[in-house]
């Protein structure tokens, strides 16, 4: 039962790890200042969720080898570890939920500028019956 008690104190460590680098996230995307900096937060974030889906791997082999099944309230202390990991989950479940729309709004307003700018490097132009023509096709050819 000790061995189930450090891997989920390791997953609690390892979730306020996460919990910071989403929030230091959220700021680089709200402020452009740092923006830099965040592919580096994106792979500090991979590697973390990978590291915490094999310990979390452990936890359920461990589980499954005790004999026990979350939410452990055979144990008390195991118990109150379990509940404190699902808060925590479900609180950074949501923080990034916000960073991706940060990201998605981002990506609509960076789209939106740039089908603006589209549109002032290639202006109307419209034939003799009135129709709009996307390209130019000129009439005259060079001579060699």
């Amino acid at each position: 039962m000790l061995e189930l008690e450090d891997i989920l104190n390791n997953i609690t460590e390892m979730l306020q790890t996460l919990s910071e680098i989403l929030q230091t996230e959220q700021q680089i995307l709200i402020d452009n200042k740092l923006i830099n900096q965040l592919a580096d937060i994106i792979d500090r974030k991979s590697q973390l969720l990978i590291e915490l889906k094999l310990l979390d791997e452990k936890r359920v082999k461990l589980s499954q080898q005790l004999n026990i099944q979350p939410p452990y309230n055979e144990n008390p202390t195991v118990a109150a570890q379990w509940q404190s990991i699902t808060d925590t989950t479900k609180l950074l479940a949501n923080i990034n939920r916000d960073n991706g729309l940060i990201i998605e709004n981002r990506m609509n307003m960076t789209e939106q500028s740039i089908n603006y700018l589209k549109n002032l490097n290639n202006p109307a132009v419209y034939t003799n019956n009135g129709y709009q023509q996307t390209e130019v096709i000129s009439s005259k050819r060079a001579k060699v």
